[in-house]
């Protein structure tokens, strides 16, 4: 696999005229109105990232086609170059349990809404930790399982991802996938999913393989190794979504 470097990445000089550019991708004219809108600028999340982020560089991983971390020090990437027809914005792409950097790299790693589709977050989670600096900040924002159209569905526990991990993927996948389609497609909801087949909805990793509030995530952090130093239930920019914030602690600690 190819190690990549700071270095070879293009990142934009100015943040700003990047948002703004972003904005006008993706709305065309109506960037014009929109582009200071709530929930396209995000004036919230971008101030808690501001107060607790590190000076450095950082990695969003799933970037999507929308992102709130200051692009002139973030690299953006993705496991698609496409989402539901939306372009993304990153410029590498690679599966996030195998990041192509070198160890202790990143100050900061900025994920949102995409720890929900992975089957087992284990080695993902370990291999963000083995980017990040010591003292390395995680934004974890997830969408609440109260909040979005996973409501009626059961929350996954850290004992039910430890079973994951015993084996029996197939099985278990199956069962997943059916409890979302009776759940959440064939209810009507999560309508952009619709288009693709099962089969497409388990390749491309479309499906909610975890349902999740801050509880459960918290005991997944923390058995992983992380210190959680902050939690909001509620994310007033982005309603749907909790976020967690933790770091890597120092080997002194």
């Amino acid at each position: 696999m190819k190690t990549y470097k700071l270095d070879d990445y293009p990142f934009p000089k100015f943040d700003l005229i990047f948002y703004l550019l972003n904005v006008y991708r993706n709305k065309k004219l109506k960037s014009f109105y929109k582009v200071f809108h709530k929930h396209i600028r995000r004036p919230w999340s971008r101030r808690v990232l501001h107060f607790h982020q590190p000076s450095g560089y950082g990695l969003e991983v799933g970037s999507g086609s929308w992102t709130i971390a200051p692009s002139n020090r973030t690299i953006f990437s993705d496991g698609f170059r496409e989402h539901a027809g939306s372009q993304s914005l990153a410029k590498v792409f690679f599966d996030t349990a195998e990041i192509p950097y070198r160890d202790n790299v990143f100050s900061f790693i900025l994920s949102e809404h995409v720890l929900e589709h992975i089957y087992n977050p284990f080695p993902v989670l370990l291999e963000w930790k083995r980017v990040l600096k010591n003292g390395g900040k995680v934004f974890l924002f997830l969408p609440h399982a109260d909040r979005t159209f996973d409501r009626d569905r059961k929350r996954t526990s850290l004992d039910e991802l430890n079973e994951r991990v015993k084996g029996n993927e197939k099985k278990i996948k199956k069962k997943l996938l059916d409890d979302w389609l009776e759940k959440v497609i064939y209810k009507g909801f999560a309508n952009h999913y619709k288009s693709f087949s099962p089969e497409s909805m388990i390749k491309y990793g479309l499906i909610h393989y975890n349902v999740w509030t801050p509880h459960e995530v918290i005991e997944l952090l923390v058995s992983t190794g992380f210190r959680v130093i902050d939690s909001h239930a509620i994310v007033p920019d982005r309603k749907d979504s909790f976020l967690i914030i933790c770091d890597t602690p120092s080997k002194s600690e």
